[in-house]
Formats: C-alpha cells, structure tokens, sequence
C-alpha cells in the first residue's frame, strides 16, 4: 500500500471514529447494543442466532474485526460467542450504514439502512439465502422497536454492472432499482459508517485496491440519472415527503451546476483534509447549505422557508424543551434558527408536530406537494436535453409513474390520501360540513358550527359533495365511530344522517390495500364498490305507502305503484380500484342508475369473487328494500361483465320510473337504451343473449364495431384514460395497436423497430415532449405484449419478469 493510500485510509477512518459515536450518542442505550451487533450477525451464522435460516447461507467479513462495543453488546443481548474457522472464507467485502445516521438528519424515529457489499463469487442461491436471512434480521430488529434495512450490493454493481446478472435488485418499496445509480453511490459515499470490513475508497483519486473497497467513480454520473432518481424521490415523498424534498431539491442543485458539479462529498473530504471533523463538516447540514445558497441565488424565499422547515423537523432537535438530553447538534441549530429569524411561536408549533391536527397537516402536505413538483419539472426540463440512459429500464419508469399519478392526481373525484407525517393521531370529535350555494360545492371544517371558532379556520378541503367529504374523513381517519358530523344551516336530522353514513362508512374505508407490481402494469379493475343511495333529495320521505306491502307484493322500488315512482334519487359510488386509488362519484336524476352502472361497468373485468359489493341506504324508509334491490342490480352487473368477456353480447332488461331500458354488456363494458314494448316480453327479468341488435338497440351496437378488427384479447385490457400499446412481433414487421385515453383506435406497422425501441422511444417522446404545463405527466403509456402460449395469444405486461409481477409496491 502506498503512503498517499495509507493517509487517505487514515483520514476516512478519523471520520468513521466520529460518526460512529455521534450516531451511539443519539440512540437509547438498547439502540446503542443493536446498532454495535450489527456486523457480528452478518459475519457469524449459526442456529443460536437470530437470522438463522439454512446452513449453506454465506457468511463472514472481510478484515473483520471483533471490537470491545461488540462484544459488550453480544453480551447484554445474551448472544453466544462463536468463533468464526480460519477455512471458513468470507462471503462479504463489508458492511456499512448509510443515509442519515450518524448526521443532522438523525432523528428519534430515524431507521438505520445497512449494505452488505458481498463477494462477486456468490450466486444466486447463495443471495437468496441471505436475503433470506436479511429479512428475518429486520424482524428480529423490530421486536426491539428497532428499524434496520439491509440492502445488498454488488463491489461492481457501479462500475460495470453490465457484465453481471445479478447485480440489480428490482424496483421495489424500498430498493430504487434503476432510477438511480450514482446518485446513490455518492450518497453513499458522503454519509456512510464502515461499521466492519473493507474502508470504502470514497475520497477523490481513489482506485481499486487490495486493501480498499472501491466501488466507483461518482465524477462519471450521466446528467440523465437526476431524472430516474427525481421519480424515485418523489415516490419514496409518498410516504416521507419533508424528507424527498430536501433530496430532490439537491439533485436540482446538482443539475444546476452540471457538468461542474461539485458533490457534497467532495467538500467533505476538503474539510477533513483541512482537519475538520467538526459538527460544520457533516453531510446533512452541508446538503441543505448547499439548497440555501441555490434557493438564494434565485431569490426563491418561499422555497428557502418550507426548506428550512423540512430540515428542522427531519432533524428532530427539540429547542423549546430544555430537559431533553444533550445533542451534539443543538448549539449550531440554535445557531441558525436565530439567524433565520424565527419567532419562538413558530418553534412551538414544529416541536409539537406530533400532535398536528389534520388542518395543519392538510395545509403543509399541500406546500410540500407543491414544491415538489415545482423541482420534478425543473429537473424533467433538464433531463429532457438527454437521451434517457442506456442502464434505466423503462418499465420501472412506468410503474414508477403509475404510482405517483394515484398521489398526485389531478381528478377531482380522487380521494387523496393525506399523509399524517409525524401526528400520533388526527380524529376529530366535531366535523362540520358548509355549503356554498355562490360556488356549488362542500367545505369541510373541524369545530360544530356554534361554537363560534368556525369563522378563524379554513376549511380542510372542498368537493362536489357531502359524500366526498365523508368518504376522504374516514380514509384517513380523520372522522372515527365517535366523531359527530352536521351540516351548517341544517336540521338534526341532517346531522343524524350524516353522522350514520360516516359510521356506515368506517368499516369499509379503514383497511389498506396491498398494491403489486402486476395491478399497476395492467389496466385498473375495481376491488370494492361502496353504493350510497338517498343522502340527498330523499323521496322516499313522502311515500305513504306500507312497506311490508313492498316486500309482500314484490314490487319495484324503482318504479313503484300506479305512477311509477322511482324511490331513488342520488347515488353516490365510492370505489377503491386495484392501482389503490379511492374514488367518489354521484349520479342524480331520472337516469342516475343507469350512469351509476355504466361507470361501474368500466373497471368489472375481473372475477366477480374479486370485486365487493356494499349499499349503504340513507332513505327515511324503504331503507332495506333499496338496499337488496341495490345489492340485486349491481352484483348481476358484476357477473354479467364478467361473462361478456366470452360471450357475443348480453341484455338485461330494468324498469327505471315510467321506462323501460335495455343494459347491453360487451367486452368493453355496459351501454343502455329505451327498449320499445314488443323489445322485450313482460315476465320476469333474465339476461338474454342478443347476436343480432333490434332496431331500437344501442348506436353504440348499431354501427360497426371500430375494435372489430383487433384481436378479442385486448378488449379485455382497454382501461379508459390511459393511453396503451398493444405490440406483436411478426416475421418482418412490428404490429401495433394503439388507444389512446378516450379509447380511439390506432393500428400501426413498424419495419426494422423492435419492441424495446419503439417502447423507450414512446416513453421518452411522452415524458420529455409535452412540455412541463401537462397536468398529467404521471399518467405514462402502458405497454404490452401480445404471445401466444399453449396456442392461445395472451397480453403480457411489458418488460416485467414474471416474478416480480406478484410483489407488493
């Protein structure tokens, strides 16, 4: 080893030293002992230990060493002492934490991210086995209340990743894929703790050597990764988004320097070179002094204070409580909240974020998302200069955004999920609902109307109905079997029936919904539909009727008696679909049902077994009779969807007030129309196979069928308002069929174009050529292939392996 590598190695560790007690100095002391025996439960394996799952699982560190924290942590945890056999060769180069620990980012509820950068011998079994492993560690961390993530790493996953086939770990919750390469390498490099192994070779000239781990050169970095680990960052936002920010705004930084970008890391070795080992040379402080002077060259103050905030509660240094234990960080955030000027109110309100109430979090989840996007279209104007990179698959582009377009829709009717962030709890006792007849819509506020702090708040959020207000309450569990709705300038019972439609909901809003990579490849179908009837205009309250002669005489509460009165008035259908989008629409007047029906139809291509039908009826009266004859219409609507995938067509008649219609499935979902009186026999109703349409059927049915000349398979995975590509691959020519997201058909051949090319050149054309003003820059094509197996042509997602399809993201 040379002097100059020596010296270098030398500094790296003085830093390592530093970090690792400043990350001990913030953790309890049973964090302390789970932090330190981390690397002897990758270096050892055995039965006595927690993570043992086969004997051939690989295990062992290079220039592992046996420290006293070590082992005085393997003692406190009554671990056994094993001693590894000198034959015995090591499976792993390293072991290494990374991301905020040890910086000004570490906060309380902070994990810890680990990598294992293993050997290059090791195959594919044997990484199984210790991802295996892996995650019964995390477990194990976990019963400790503990978070550790492990993540394992190829040593030339960075520099030549090419020639390997198993150095990628597939998009996933927690790993980026190939959205990002050396951005995360450089993150890596600015913040990581050798916590036993090999020293990484991080500093600048730094080259591959027995004695050091090198795994890249960060100054090599394509300008297009910023826009891969731009999506990346957003989505990971969905769930931290204070903390996204800070890292999107820096990769916006970065790009703003490009190509002369001088990397965190690379200031943090001047320092060290400098002797600095001080709190200023730490790589958190350092990222957001870098956003500060960017934010401030622009004179972006808004930006600048939101940033600012984001970096005081990522830190979680509480300066208003003075008995909290000593915090290396605490002089130099004192230090600078004083020269940003805050007022102690301000410092009050960020120190008690975990008792935010859902106005509070409403309101800076709304800034976040803004700015945000705000950085998304600065970087996507950068990156739309480039080719997208020839290592970032374009399929994870595509679930990437597929993901973000269920967060950061534009559809009013979306219910969007509000991210709690640090609240313990955002259940409101009181909710009150005001309507705005200048501006025909609904506006949620948080106190009961009379008692008098109504006009001092805003509104939480706005919709087009009660309804939707309710509904989004109890998806995010703002509204609770104890929380007591009313409607301002209405009667009691206004507020009693509001208040039962919340409880009616809350049981069926509450449960999360798993997402898998193979549901947000394919078009949407609908997993649970939720059918509100009568919150409004109820006409069953005039009805003088007996309701035991309903169910006696068997009559139709959708036409009923002598004049034919329809008992239902508004619908309102509430629906979570399978990309985990929650939905609210209402259909009103004579033809609600039909509409209602329609819409439904359009997601119902699934299993009957997989869609769950609730009605909540909200009439006076006839509540149970609406209910099953509800329940009745809409689960024969489920199954007759379902059979029209094979069937030429099917009718089934509905008598609707005075009229009656015809609902005609196909393929594509549901139309209607009047049926004259000789179109359909008195009787009882049943579904009828039609091959030839009657004069009076549907013009949709009438003229000729515009998909007739594409293959039947793809009608089954036409999904209105996503744009979709349908490729087969012939001898000499590309054959593909395009529909676009008011389902209009394209059929188009391409010569000397393979499928790979036409989807990567579909991509980049949609995600860098429509300019930053699009509203639906998240919404990207879906592509598919057409294949025949066992003789039958099947749509396969694009791109994805099969094993991967069912994982959860």
């Amino acid at each position: 080893m040379n002097q100059k590598v020596y010296r270098s190695i030398e500094i790296a560790n003085q830093l390592n030293l530093v970090r690792y007690e400043r990350v001990k100095s913030l953790l309890s002391p049973i964090q302390q002992q789970l932090f330190d025996i981390i690397p002897y439960l990758i270096h050892h394996h055995n039965v006595q230990l927690p993570g043992s799952n086969s004997a051939l699982t690989p295990f062992g560190i290079s220039q592992f060493d046996m420290t006293p924290a070590m082992e005085q942590a393997r003692h406190s945890l009554h671990l056994p002492s094993l001693d590894l056999q000198a034959a015995q060769p090591s499976a792993f180069e390293g072991v290494y934490s990374m991301g905020s620990t040890a910086s000004f980012g570490q906060n309380p509820k902070s994990d810890v991210d680990v990598w294992l950068v293993y050997k290059s011998s090791l195959s594919h079994a044997d990484l199984a086995l210790v991802t295996e492993k892996t995650d019964q560690l995390t477990q194990w961390f976990a019963s400790f209340d503990f978070e550790v993530n492990f993540y394992l790493v190829h040593p030339l996953q960075f520099r030549e990743c090419s020639a390997f086939d198993n150095c990628y770990s597939s998009l996933g919750e927690e790993h980026s894929g190939s959205t990002q390469h050396w951005l995360l390498l450089e993150e890596f490099y600015r913040s990581h703790i050798r916590l036993s192994g090999k020293a990484a070779g991080w500093w600048p000239g730094a080259d591959a050597d027995n004695e050091v781990l090198f795994l890249g050169d960060v100054q090599s970095m394509p300008a297009t990764e910023y826009f891969g680990a731009s999506l990346w960052q957003l989505y990971k936002g969905l769930n931290k988004p204070h903390k996204a920010l800070l890292k999107v705004l820096l990769l916006e930084t970065y790009a703003a320097e490009y190509p002369q970008a001088n990397f965190i890391t690379q200031q943090i070795w001047q320092q060290c070179l400098q002797g600095d080992f001080t709190e200023s040379n730490d790589a958190y402080l350092i990222l957001y002094q870098r956003i500060e002077a960017y934010l401030l060259g622009r004179r972006d103050t808004r930006r600048l204070e939101i940033v600012r905030r984001c970096f005081y509660l990522k830190c979680g240094v509480n300066l208003t409580n003075r008995c909290v234990a000593r915090d290396w960080r605490r002089d130099k955030m004192q230090q600078l909240v004083e020269d940003w000027g805050w007022p102690h109110s301000l410092l009050e309100t960020l120190d008690n974020s975990q008792h935010w109430h859902s106005g509070q979090l409403k309101w800076f989840n709304k800034q976040l998302n803004e700015l945000l996007l705000i950085s998304y279209r600065t970087l996507l104007d950068f990156a739309s200069k480039q080719a997208l990179s020839d290592r970032f698959r374009v399929e994870e582009l595509g679930i990437l955004a597929r993901k973000l377009h269920t967060y950061f829709s534009d559809d009013e009717h979306q219910l969007l999920p509000l991210n709690k962030l640090w609240s313990s709890s955002i259940i409101e006792p009181n909710l009150t609902i005001i309507h705005s007849l200048k501006e025909s819509r609904f506006y949620l506020y948080r106190q009961p109307h009379n008692s008098g702090q109504l006009l001092g708040e805003s509104a939480i959020i706005k919709a087009d109905t009660p309804t939707a207000l309710i509904a989004w309450a109890v998806m995010n569990d703002i509204s609770t079997a104890d929380t007591q709705w009313q409607e301002y300038g209405r009667s009691k019972h206004r507020k009693a029936r509001l208040t039962q439609l919340a409880l009616s909901l809350n049981p069926l809003m509450t449960a999360t919904s798993k997402v898998s990579k193979a549901e947000l490849c394919q078009p949407f179908f609908y997993k649970k539909i939720i059918v509100v009837a009568n919150l409004d205009k109820d006409p069953t309250i005039k009805w003088q009727g007996q309701e035991i002669m309903i169910d006696y005489m068997n009559s139709n509460v959708f036409s009923l008696g002598k004049k034919q009165q329809n008992m239902l008035s508004t619908i309102d259908i509430i629906c979570l679909n399978s990309w985990g989008e929650w939905q609210c629409h209402r259909f009103k007047g004579p033809l609600g049902l039909l509409e209602a029906l329609s819409f439904v139809a359009i997601g119902l291509k699934c299993k009957p077994e997989q869609v769950e039908i609730n009605i909540v009826a909200c009439a006076q009266r006839l509540k149970k009779q609406l209910h099953d004859a509800l329940q009745g219409i809409f689960s024969q609507c489920v199954k007759y969807c379902y059979e029209a995938r094979t069937f030429s067509g099917l009718m089934h008649p509905l008598q609707l007030g005075g009229h009656r219609y015809g609902l005609y499935f196909n393929p594509m979902g549901l139309v209607y129309n009047l049926l004259g009186d000789d179109a359909v026999k008195a009787g009882p109703i049943k579904v009828q196979r039609f091959k030839k349409p009657q004069l009076n059927a549907p013009a949709a049915i009438i003229k000729a069928d515009p998909y007739g000349g594409i293959p039947n398979v793809i009608k089954l995975y036409i999904s209105k308002g996503a744009k979709q590509y349908f490729l087969r691959q012939r001898p000499d020519v590309l054959d593909v069929f395009i529909i676009d997201e008011a389902n209009e058909l394209k059929h188009q051949l391409y010569e000397n174009m393979s499928m790979q090319e036409l989807v990567e050149k579909e991509s980049h054309s949609f995600a860098f050529e429509q300019g930053v003003s699009s509203q639906h820059y998240f919404n990207m094509p879906q592509f598919f292939k057409l294949e025949r197996i066992n003789g039958e042509l099947n749509v396969v997602p694009f791109g994805v392996m099969i094993n991967e399809l069912s994982s959860d993201f």
